[in-house]
């Protein structure tokens, strides 16, 4: 189909209109919610100042960033004849524990549900309803509570692996059969369903355990996005060596992280990345003690420095690589130790191409 230059003005004036205003409405929401949670006036307009950067140079950039790279993937998959993306587009999702990204992945979400399909490409000109999309975490695979108390008995020297959150802590079949039942999705009708297991962190007195089948989520097709998020998401195993280094603990988290790329994401499952990039990991302790304090009742000091701790030597290892080589043009989010947003750029992009 040939599309005047006309034609493809107005549509960009249309997609541009589109972007303005859901912007204004998220920071509109965000506004509200920093002037209710303000002390006194000098602090209300920090907080909408915050709130104004947040969704400016961050959310809104990083979502028309989705919607560029999701109308590059149905360019380079083709589309159905119903206009459908024929596989979702799988959007990596890396962060450490506590640094924005749960946040960031629900309202891109959000964000991506709000618009039109006509705005992908000419395949979706005449399509009715929004773009699809639904978030998946690394920590609906953990093991169930039985299973992981299992893990814990059979490795009682290994802190590392007596709780669920390292490589080794999940179930690997189930997230490899999850991603691929959701990669077939739009395959056959509209009623095509996957149902998607979720994890329970309260259960067992926060042990956490996977909850009963018949409370997973049920997606339904056609999906577009989906984000995968996960703390360890992306990360490379290193040489024995390196590990018994590090602390001799991780030399079996280490093997067991060697099976999880083929399994989860590797490049024929994720299509591209979203990386938060922070200075120094040790941040995590007070992300953590702030969550807890936050929740009321939760760790304390001792009990989160305890909990952190089985995670820090994972951090050292990986996370050197992961910020050296990440994916080819994965989207590097770069947050400080307050969580505010330093830069956005492209991997291996100059300065004058990072977009903030």
């Amino acid at each position: 189909m040939v599309v005047s230059d006309e034609g493809e003005e107005v549509r960009r004036a249309a997609w541009e209109e589109h972007v303005r205003c859901a912007g204004a409405v998220l920071f509109e929401r965000l506004r509200e919610e920093a002037m209710r949670a303000a002390v006194d006036e000098d602090e209300a307009m920090d907080l909408v100042e915050d709130a104004k950067n947040r969704v400016y140079r961050y959310y809104i950039p990083v979502y028309e960033e989705v919607v560029s790279r999701l109308r590059t993937h149905r360019a380079t998959l083709g589309t159905t004849a119903a206009g459908r993306t024929p596989k979702p587009m799988v959007v990596g999702v890396s962060a450490p524990q506590g640094c924005g990204k749960t946040t960031l992945t629900r309202t891109i979400v959000e964000l991506i549900r709000e618009t039109p399909k006509k705005f992908l490409d000419e395949s979706a000109a005449n399509e009715m309803g929004n773009v699809t999309a639904v978030t998946l975490s690394m920590d609906d695979f953990y093991l169930t509570y039985d299973a992981q108390t299992a893990l814990g008995d059979a490795h009682a020297d290994n802190d590392m692996l007596h709780y669920r959150g390292n490589a080794g802590t999940h179930e690997l079949a189930l997230g490899t059969k999850t991603l691929e039942a959701l990669s077939r999705i739009n395959d056959a009708d509209e009623t095509s369903v996957v149902m998607v297991p979720r994890y329970n962190k309260l259960a067992h007195g926060g042990r956490g355990d996977r909850q009963p089948r018949e409370e997973w989520e049920r997606v339904s097709a056609p999906l577009d996005v989906l984000l995968l998020e996960g703390w360890l998401l992306g990360f490379e195993p290193i040489e024995e060596e390196q590990a018994r280094a590090i602390n001799p603990n991780l030399i079996a988290v280490n093997e067991a992280l060697k099976k999880y790329k083929q399994a989860l994401w590797g490049p024929e499952r994720v299509a591209w990345w979203i990386i938060f990039k922070v200075n120094d990991p040790k941040w995590v302790y007070e992300w953590r003690l702030e969550a807890e304090r936050k929740a009321g009742g939760g760790l304390n000091e001792d009990q989160v420095k305890d909990f952190v701790d089985r995670f820090m030597p994972s951090y050292e290892a990986y996370l050197p690589g992961l910020y050296a080589n990440p994916p080819p043009e994965s989207l590097v989010v770069v947050v400080d130790k307050y969580r505010e947003v330093l830069m956005v750029h492209v991997s291996g992009a100059a300065a004058d191409q990072m977009q903030m």
